[in-house]
């Protein structure tokens, strides 16, 4: 079974555990804010994408002037 008790040690690893998994988090949530703003000012950067034209690649491109 699972052993808990650390009788004179308790008050130091108790906290540790604590204090380290508050850190984790604190590490994780900033990764994930930071991400999220990369990704928003790349897709800025990047400027609008655009629009796909099925009906003008499935056609092929049009032509100009009288064929020779």
């Amino acid at each position: 079974m699972l052993d808990l008790d650390m009788s004179p040690y308790a008050a130091f690893v108790w906290p540790a555990w604590g204090i380290s998994a508050v850190v984790l988090a604190a590490l994780t949530a900033r990764a994930l804010i930071a991400g999220r703003k990369w990704k928003r000012e790349l897709d800025r950067l990047d400027g609008p994408k655009p629009r796909p034209q099925a009906a003008r690649s499935a056609v092929g491109p049009k032509e100009t002037g009288p064929r020779p």
